[in-house]
């Protein structure tokens, strides 16, 4: 477990480390904790079970998540989040008792009813009745309740912002195919609102779900939406055992599509990475003009798969070890006999600012944000990179940024807000700084998204901004974009407003 790199094995070091840092010693003492443990459960653990979960060679369940929040008094859904998450990033299907719910039993008939009634369920609530609609179709077949599930479930996850629309991406995986008709048309009239669901189509089984995935892409033609598409695209045809070769006629048009996307430097540019990696799979070969175009932007390439010199990244990983080390000393967190150099951290955060694949980072980032120390970590992190990355090398600057977002701490928001005000070479910068402020405050940071949008050079990061000034309902800033000569950043602000 000292360098964990698959999904699960990352997953059992956050487990094991929120409990070997925790301020209780009978949390820290496996014994004590099991029988603690085991009041939330209807299972009875053994604490050889619990050194073998925390291991990676037993398997968790979603039941066993939430009594590990409960017994650990985490914030509801925080580790079944990051299992979820995990158990797909390694091509797995999360386990869970609601995964053999055949009857309808007045549980269920309550949701149904609640759901009908207008009132919010939770994520458990949803991938209950998820599925009971796998397992049971005909128990939910009556157009008017089809009807109210499947809408209520994409304006649940129209809502949604990152721990939230992971979870609501496992309720739609589960549900199935039946739910992209939906999500398609939600997609074409508030991509920026949908875009992160387009995902779960390629956990989907079937035909269908290609289908989907390749009509939307090669249809749409937006960057939000291309962002989370090509990566599900792969993931389906590779899961349907067909790989780059399932493309079959439409390959061309596949690869022309991407090179599109590549070549367009003002696209968002999780589109284009996605592009450059979709490109790399297909093993598609270019003719001579277009290796010449791709040469003549080689450095911003570079910039998207994070190339840089291995001895500048050891530096920099050092340097981020030191200032986390002396943080922590000086931390409450650190209680006596707190180890201040911590097994495993390394790998996460080197995976997270320089792992080509987009994926690989997210997931790094994705998989440590509960633990009590990434607040910590977060801020060491954040003031490593304002001191020592500069505007030139933006690519480690957006890498940065998102690993910050994902964490969703306020210690976090610090120094993506110092990155904001910076001098900012790259526009795409300004884009994931944007994003990350949709969990922010409209007191904190209303100004510096009114900054984003005047100094943006981009139509992606301005629809960004626009999007998380709606988070935050920072109607000022929405009403600058609204009227605005961008015309589709302005509709979109428009939009935004009148949905306020």
């Amino acid at each position: 477990m000292e360098q964990p790199r698959l999904p699960l094995q990352k997953f059992a070091w956050l487990v094991r480390a929120m409990r070997a840092f925790h301020q209780d010693p009978k949390i820290q003492e496996t014994a004590s904790f099991t029988a603690a443990l085991n009041r939330h459960l209807e299972e009875e653990l053994k604490p050889a079970t619990i050194n073998r979960l925390e291991s990676g060679k037993a398997d968790f369940t979603i039941e066993r998540c939430s009594a590990y929040e409960k017994a650990l008094g985490l914030n509801a859904l925080d580790l079944v989040d990051c299992y979820l998450y995990a158990s797909r990033a390694q091509g797995l299907t999360p386990k869970t008792s609601s995964a053999r719910l055949t009857e309808a039993t007045s549980t269920e008939m309550e949701l149904i009813f609640r759901m009908g009634e207008g009132e919010n369920l939770t994520t458990p609530e949803w991938l209950r009745l998820a599925h009971l609609y796998r397992n049971r179709p005909d128990l939910l077949s009556r157009p008017r309740i089809r009807e109210t599930f499947l809408h209520k479930l994409l304006d649940n996850a129209g809502q949604s912002f990152e721990k939230e629309e992971r979870l609501v991406r496992e309720v739609l995986i589960t549900t199935g195919p039946d739910v992209l008709p939906i999500l398609q048309e939600r997609l074409r009239t508030d991509p920026l609102r949908y875009f992160t669901t387009c995902e779960a189509a390629g956990f989907m089984t079937g035909t269908q779900s290609h289908e989907f995935l390749a009509d939307l892409a090669l249809g749409m033609r937006d960057g939000a939406v291309t962002a989370t598409l090509l990566e599900p695209l792969r993931r389906s045809l590779q899961a349907n055992g067909r790989g780059p070769a399932g493309m079959e006629h439409r390959a061309p048009e596949f690869k022309d599509y991407a090179l599109k996307i590549l070549d367009d430097t003002d696209e968002f540019f999780t589109a284009r990475e996605e592009a450059f990696t979709f490109l790399r799979w297909g093993g598609f070969a270019l003719t001579g003009r277009e290796h010449a175009r791709m040469q003549s932007i080689r450095e911003d390439l570079q910039q998207l798969r994070l190339v840089t010199g291995q001895a500048w990244q050891r530096e920099l990983l050092a340097e981020v070890k030191k200032r986390f080390i002396s943080d922590l000393s000086a931390s409450p967190l650190a209680g006596a006999g707190t180890p201040l150099e911590i097994p495993g951290v390394q790998t996460f955060i080197q995976e997270g600012l320089f792992s080509p694949e987009r994926i690989d980072r997210l997931t790094a980032s994705v998989l440590i944000r509960p633990w009590q120390l990434s607040g910590l970590l977060g801020s060491s992190l954040g003031a490593v990179i304002s001191q020592n990355v500069d505007k030139n090398n933006y690519g480690v600057q957006r890498a940065a940024v998102r690993f910050l977002t994902k964490l969703m701490r306020p210690e976090a928001l610090e120094p993506i807000r110092t990155i904001g005000w910076s001098h900012i070479k790259d526009d795409s910068v300004r884009l994931v700084v944007g994003w990350a402020l949709g969990a922010g405050s409209p007191e904190h940071d209303a100004s510096l998204l009114r900054h984003l949008g005047q100094t943006a050079t981009t139509t992606a990061t301005r629809r960004v901004v626009a999007l998380s000034a709606a988070r935050l309902g920072a109607h000022p800033v929405l009403q600058d974009l609204a009227s605005s000569t961008d015309s589709l950043a302005a509709a979109e602000a428009q939009e935004l407003l009148r949905q306020q």
